[in-house]
Order: structure tokens, then sequence, then C-alpha cells
């Protein structure tokens, strides 16, 4: 079991967006997953993920009467990427996945991954979340001198970029220098750009 947490694992890396800063950790004590697994998303540091996820794979440990092994968990993947994540758990065990584009390719990914490794895998009701707190393109340098976005509760931006080197444009006339970091997009087998956030 912890060969395939470890394939799982680097299955769901692949996936993720680098350094950006919505924090996620999962979970489980091997050969228990399907007890015991426990997801956290949208945390603004890693430790404070794997302290949530930890705490609940052990309270999952408890509820399925496996209590005496709650000090078994232990982090199963972690991912420091925005995007959304979804599980799919079958006979066996369980396939996750975090950092897709889309709630819709996190719950096929997953779904994949479950299929391939293990029987009876549901393909409705597919658990999934987004992770997105705190993530946002760094300001890196300005176009215009300091940080010139307007401060209103909602924000318009274009942005015309060359690789991970963007310029993003306000209504308010503020232009702004910033770089994105390449993910790797396993659908296209490349590496990409992500558009900047406003």
């Amino acid at each position: 079991m912890a060969t395939a947490l470890r394939l799982l694992s680097g299955l769901a890396f692949s996936f993720l967006y680098i350094n950006a800063f919505a924090f996620t950790s999962i979970s489980a004590i091997d050969g228990h997953v399907l007890e015991t697994w426990s997801r956290t998303s949208n945390y603004e540091s890693q430790k404070e993920a794997d302290a949530h996820a930890l705490e609940g794979c052990r309270v999952e440990a408890r509820k399925s009467g496996i209590g005496n092994l709650a000090s078994k968990c232990k982090i199963a993947m972690r991912a420091k990427g925005p995007g959304y994540g979804a599980i799919v758990c079958g006979d066996g065990g369980c396939s996750w996945i975090t950092g897709a584009e889309s709630s819709q390719a996190a719950v096929d990914a997953a779904y994949d991954g479950c299929s391939k490794n293990y029987n009876n895998c549901p393909s409705e009701n597919i658990k999934y979340w987004e992770d997105f707190a705190g993530f946002s393109a760094k300001p890196v340098a300005n176009v215009t001198g300091g940080d010139c976005r307007p401060r209103t509760a909602t924000l318009r931006c274009q942005s015309t970029c060359s690789n991970g080197d963007c310029i993003v444009s306000y209504e308010n006339g503020c232009k702004m220098h910033v770089k994105v970091n390449s993910r790797f997009d396993n659908f296209q087998n490349q590496w990409v750009y992500p558009a900047p956030s406003c």
C-alpha cells in the first residue's frame, strides 16, 4: 500500500502549479486508506494543512473502530497549488488528484486512477474540492512604479504574456509586470504557463 500511496502522490504532483499559496494535505494509514483518509485544503501554510489532515485521519480511524492505529496516520500527499482536487475510492484503495484546472478534470483523473488500480470505483457522487486560498501571481516589477492596482472589491484585468513574463492591465490604467510559474499539463504533455490572476 505504501508503494500505491507514493505512486498516487507522484501522479498528483504532476498536476500542480508551482510556488502558489494554497495548501492541501491528504493523510491516511497505510493499509486502511478507505477507512481513514482525510483531506484538508485552502490553508495558508503547509504546517496548518498537515496538522488538520492528520487530526482528521485520527478521527476517521476512531470512527472506523481502528483507533488503536490512529498514531500511524501520516501525510500521503501535499499540494501547494491552486486548482481542483478529487478522490475516488474502490475496493482496496483510493486515487486522488489535486491542482487540476477544473472540477471535471479532477473528477476524471481521480476516477481514471482508481479504475486502473482498484475494482468497483464509483462513477457518480465523486468527492471533489477547490483549493485557491491565497493564490495570486506575485507582482515582481511595476511598469508604472508601485502597486497601482485598483482598491475595489472586484478587479478586472487583461494580460499579455510571453512565457511566464506578463503585463497585467487594469481598468484604472495601471499596468504591472508579473511572473507566473510554469506547470506541467498531462493532457497536453507539456509545460504551460497559466494566465495570471488580477
